[in-house]
């Protein structure tokens, strides 16, 4: 998925955010991936989607010119890789601290803003979003994938 990211965006750091972003939207959606026949060409769009809107977002700020470029997807047949990195994502989420999970379900799965969730967790909002922070650095590093 990186790869491709890299292909779209031509910038490693910004493809390993949209990753990550893709990855938490993923997270946030688990339910529906039941239902959905093709999950692997799910997944691939959804990070198809997420680099297109970086891409508008830097437009807006004067950072590109270029539109996006469609590229070639590979074929979804086997979905066996992203069932793969679907169980490493929740294995991730699982082997964070208590107090991460509960921010991440907070914050990605309620979507609820970091004033929020000081609110209902008596935390301070620079501590939520040190924590969080420390998750996103976590996480990135647990869902590294090697390029094929």
């Amino acid at each position: 998925m990186r790869k491709m990211a890299v292909a779209i965006l031509h910038d490693d750091d910004l493809a390993a955010d949209a990753v990550q972003d893709t990855f938490v939207t993923l997270w946030q959606r688990r339910w529906r991936l039941g239902l959905i026949k093709e999950k692997q060409g799910y997944c691939i769009r959804a990070l198809q989607h997420r680099c297109i809107d970086i891409i508008r977002d830097k437009k807006r700020e004067g950072k590109v010119t270029d539109e996006p470029q469609e590229i070639d997807l590979p074929s979804f047949a086997d979905t066996e890789h992203t069932e793969i990195l679907y169980r490493k994502l929740e294995d991730s989420i699982a082997s964070l601290t208590p107090q991460q999970q509960k921010l991440v379900e907070l914050k990605y799965v309620k979507q609820l803003g970091i004033h929020e969730i000081a609110q209902q967790t008596g935390l301070s909002e620079t501590n939520i979003t040190t924590v969080l922070s420390r998750v996103y650095t976590t996480l990135r590093k647990k869902m590294e994938i090697e390029d094929e």
